[in-house]
């Protein structure tokens, strides 16, 4: 059933309309200004609002105006007793969807609340159509069609059709929040709101408060009441990346609202429903931070019921040159660069990537932004791809096994392929009988030059 929201400074006002909406079965929340509703109506939490227009500090036509930059898109509705067709065709200029005039009989507010709800309603399923229907977005966004990824692609279709809470574990940079926001876009929850909180980035206080919401006074600074993240993405998914940072006595907190589907501001003794999905992302080793005792048994046991892992880019065989395409094309719009050369591609092929798919995109932002001509060459390129290199070669020279044998046969077979095959690495990797990309792999190793 659809959420409302009233906002009104009478008293008897707001606690008439939302007893008559209760009873035609709508979940209503009333907030008694324009600040104390507009900080609850601006995480998009809400079907309808309704608002007052004459109201001491922020009035109606503020409140509306406000959600309106915000890209709050909650219908909304204007009531008042000083009614004037001006009036109403400036809330309407404003994006209010109905005029309401006080006082007002049950049968017309309800009939005026369904409207407005379903206008919404069907607003949001055209924008989920159009989505639908335009290139990108979802797994589209999951670049690479190697064997890792397209079994990472899998397992986040099953995982989206799935109710359960899923846990995306994989290597800091692999994009583990563009795989959350895959498995949200590719569920019955992708046209309600999906919201991304990083538990690392905010301390612990506040990341409670940012989750579940504060009262008015539960803290110095709390001078209105504040739905937290979790009751705006009511309906949609939460995604809590580097939850492994998470404190102790908030693992605690969520465990409840995972097991009840409740939350409870702090400072509030209410528990308020809610109807949403978690994902979850980490880095760490969480089974190692369970036996340290760092992480809740049972929070990991109720976190991981679906698993998605993301292979880091060194084991994603053929995806680096996708990547490389798509961020040059990405950072060169606008610039003179317009390619780059063999060389520097197989460079950029043959890098391990610590950083994995973020580091990639910054190597290629960065060389592009330096490049001193319309392609980019090896000189263009950081420095750390070509780092490791030497201190590499002299560890296989001082080393005298049949392992040093073996390699180095096997940078004669390279080198002799090469020559060969003068500029052709397609040739090369068909006559050695390997892809290009293990062909550059193998150059890196042996410190051969294209």
């Amino acid at each position: 059933m659809s959420r409302i929201l009233v906002i009104d400074d009478d008293q008897g006002v707001r606690e008439s309309m939302a007893r008559m909406l209760a009873s035609a079965g709508y979940t209503v929340e009333t907030a008694d200004n324009g600040e104390d509703g507009f900080a609850l109506a601006r995480g998009n939490a809400f079907d309808v609002i309704l608002s007052d227009m004459r109201m001491p500090g922020l009035s109606g036509l503020d409140v509306l105006q406000r959600l309106r930059e915000q890209r709050v898109d909650s219908a909304f509705l204007i009531m008042t007793g000083f009614g004037t067709v001006e009036t109403a065709v400036e809330a309407m200029k404003l994006g209010a969807v109905d005029f309401v005039q006080k006082p007002f009989f049950r049968d017309e507010l309800v009939m005026r609340v369904h409207a407005a709800a379903e206008r919404r309603r069907l607003a949001r399923q055209v924008d989920l159509l159009q989505r639908q229907i335009r290139p990108g977005g979802g797994l589209d966004e999951l670049v690479g069609d190697s064997e890792a990824m397209r079994r990472v692609k899998e397992m986040i279709r099953r995982a989206a059709a799935a109710p359960g809470t899923v846990l995306i574990t994989g290597e800091t940079g692999t994009g583990k929040e563009l795989a959350a926001r895959a498995i949200h876009a590719e569920s019955p929850r992708q046209s309600r709101a999906f919201v991304a909180i990083n538990c690392a980035a905010l301390s612990d206080s506040l990341l409670e408060s940012e989750l579940f919401g504060h009262t008015r006074g539960a803290f110095t600074g709390a001078d209105a009441s504040r739905a937290g993240l979790v009751e705006h993405a009511s309906g949609g998914t939460v995604f809590l990346d580097e939850i492994g940072t998470m404190p102790p006595a908030l693992q605690a907190t969520l465990l409840r609202t995972l097991e009840s589907g409740e939350v409870r501001r702090v400072g509030e003794n209410e528990a308020r429903r809610v109807d949403v999905r978690f994902v979850a992302a980490t880095n760490a080793d969480l089974e190692k931070l369970v036996e340290a005792g760092a992480f809740r048994r049972d929070l990991f046991y109720r976190i991981n019921v679906l698993r998605v892992h993301l292979p880091p880019l060194r084991e994603r065989e053929g995806d680096i040159e996708r990547l490389v395409d798509l961020f040059l094309r990405q950072y060169a719009a606008g610039t003179e660069v317009s390619g780059i050369s063999e060389a520097a591609r197989a460079a950029l092929v043959a890098y391990d990537y610590p950083g994995n798919v973020r580091q990639l995109q910054h190597i290629v932002q960065r060389s592009v932004a330096v490049a001193q001509g319309r392609v980019l060459e090896p000189g263009d390129l950081p420095e750390e791809l070509f780092a490791s290199r030497a201190a590499d070669a002299q560890s296989r020279a001082a080393d005298g096994s049949v392992a040093t044998a073996r390699e180095r046969a096997e940078h004669d077979m390279i080198v002799a392929a090469i020559a060969r095959h003068p500029g052709d690495l397609t040739a090369t990797s068909r006559e050695l009988q390997v892809s290009r990309t293990t062909l550059w792999r193998l150059m890196k190793k042996h410190q051969i030059q294209a």
